[in-house]
């Protein structure tokens, strides 16, 4: 693995300003990463998700409003209009 000389200074820093050898604050450094990155990606799966299920309730919203067209609300159940 490489890293630029102003890398490797300003890991070295951190390393010893937290008493960690570089290694350790690089497998560190990249456990973060990887946590980061995983919960990123499961919060776009979970907000296509949540995307997708509001496309669904709208459709199904808009079914029912078609079918209570024809009824009206009796105080607890819906009850056809007469014509």
């Amino acid at each position: 693995m490489g890293f630029t000389e102003e890398m490797l200074s300003g890991i070295d820093s951190l390393a010893q300003e937290t008493n960690r050898c570089r290694s350790m604050l690089i497998r560190e450094a990249c456990s973060f990463y990887i946590a980061e990155k995983r919960r990123a990606m499961l919060r776009e799966r979970m907000k296509a998700g949540y995307l997708e299920m509001a496309e669904l309730n709208r459709a199904l919203a808009e079914e029912l409003g078609a079918d209570l067209e024809d009824r009206d609300w009796s105080g607890d159940v819906w009850v056809w209009r007469k014509a």
